[in-house]
């Protein structure tokens, strides 16, 4: 194909033979077949490199929904926090009476004992990946599944840090959550905009079959949640061995932190640059809206 390519020019094809037209037009769909239908062999490099670069680059282009979903979540957060320090009976209907009970003697429940916490590493590790699998599988309910699980975790998480302010035991809390609490609510909110992708696929179908939008986003959503397993890994670790440790608070204040700006460090400048074969994920939208949405209501 190079070859012939490289005869036509200046004159196009105008001076091919009938048997050169046909050669270049087995060697285009020669060279298109392979391009589209041999999948690439996989590999350990290839692996590494989808969770070293090209996650960071599904992550950045999913902006919109990770946006969208850390609202879900924080936004009840915060409204849940006010409610539970400043009124009581928002604050009785919130929070369960024994972690009410616990707070009000100055007690935190976040201590466990050194022999407990293998155990209790593996018992966290499956409580978020079911967090996350809910958040990500709730979209197949045109995302109203999702919604409910960012919304109704965001509420119960700043319920118990208003509770815990009100009863004075803040300190003990929120040193517990900070070693592995950023690195989790990023998966879970990772998780919540993968979700939301395929909630918008089926709501917004475009000029696709509801199916057909669903199979397309249904790809960079579980790209989005695999790239995030080795994160959500490392989080329940943490959360395992170092969260209830007798660390000094202050160091455990200062982990949570340290550890989220190197996991956004990484997400914001791995993969920087065009690569081919990368699309934004914004990209699959604008095709499905591509003439209006004259499909809008198909199934």
């Amino acid at each position: 194909m190079e070859r012939l390519l490289a005869l036509s020019q200046g004159n196009g094809l105008r001076g091919f033979e009938a048997e050169q037209i046909e050669a270049l037009g087995r060697a285009y769909r020669q060279v298109l077949s392979v391009r589209l239908y041999r999948a690439p062999a996989p590999s350990w490099h290839r692996l590494g490199q989808f969770f070293w670069t090209d996650f960071a680059r599904r992550f950045r282009a999913a902006r919109g929904y990770l946006l969208v979903s850390a609202l879900l979540l924080f936004g009840p957060a915060l409204l849940a926090y006010l409610a539970a320090l400043l009124d009581s009976t928002l604050r009785d209907a919130f929070v369960p009476a024994q972690l009410r009970n616990v707070m009000a003697s100055g007690r935190s429940w976040t201590d466990i004992q050194p022999g407990l916490r293998p155990g209790m590493a593996t018992l966290i590790f499956t409580n978020n990946i079911q967090v996350s699998f809910l958040a990500f599988s709730g979209g197949v309910l045109f995302g109203l599944g999702t919604v409910y699980v960012l919304v109704s975790n965001g509420l119960a998480l700043g319920a118990v840090l208003g509770a815990a302010q009100f009863y004075g035991v803040a300190p003990l809390i929120w040193s517990f959550i900070s070693p592995h609490g950023y690195l989790e609510l990023t998966c879970i909110v990772i998780a919540g905009a993968a979700g939301l992708m395929l909630g918008d696929a089926l709501l917004r179908p475009g000029l696709w079959l509801r199916r057909e939008a669903l199979a397309r986003a249904s790809r960079q959503a579980v790209e989005l949640v695999v790239g995030a397993a080795p994160v959500l890994v490392v989080a329940g670790l943490i959360e395992g061995f170092v969260s209830p440790s007798e660390l000094p608070v202050a160091a455990k204040l200062t982990f949570g932190p340290a550890a989220g700006a190197v996991l956004y460090a990484l997400l914001f400048t791995l993969g920087r640059g065009p690569v081919a074969g990368v699309r934004r994920v914004e990209t699959v939208w604008a095709d499905r809206r591509v003439g209006g949405t004259r499909r809008a209501g198909s199934d």
